[in-house]
């Protein structure tokens, strides 16, 4: 790639690429991410669209709240089961609105400190912000 080919005015995320200069040696120049000035926008769009969507099946009773942080965390029923210490057949049954609703306190405490969020914004789903949903940190 040739210098001038490798800028990218993106200030929010800056890199380090190596190019051939105009002299013909290869160095490093600071860039933009060509991703982030491009694609991020979109990314944010079709994220915020399927919380909106999962928040009304919420809210419509056809998924539970477990489900909805499941679909957002990208999460397999083995992987969130692990997680929370409760067996695979327990957490399916609490993918269902009806079953969630019957949850004791320390299975709902689990389930939120796994999605990083409090018990009572797990089943208000009220966040600080519309569309801002805390990230779980990798285990």
């Amino acid at each position: 790639m040739k210098e001038q080919e490798g800028y990218v005015d993106c200030p929010q995320q800056q890199m380090i690429l190596y190019v051939e200069k105009e002299n013909g040696q290869y160095g490093p120049i600071q860039t933009g991410s060509y991703l982030t000035r491009n694609y991020l926008d979109d990314y944010f769009l079709k994220r915020n669209n399927l919380i909106a969507k999962l928040k009304a099946q919420v809210q419509q009773k056809e998924i539970s709240p477990v489900r909805f942080f499941m679909i957002l965390e990208d999460l397999t029923l083995p992987e969130l089961s692990s997680r929370v210490g409760i067996p695979a057949r327990k957490v399916r049954k609490h993918l269902l609105p009806d079953a969630f609703s019957r949850l004791s306190h320390e299975e709902l405490q689990k389930y939120a400190i796994v999605f990083n969020v409090s018990p009572g914004q797990m089943v208000s789903l009220d966040f600080p912000e519309e569309g801002q949903i805390p990230r779980n940190p990798a285990p």
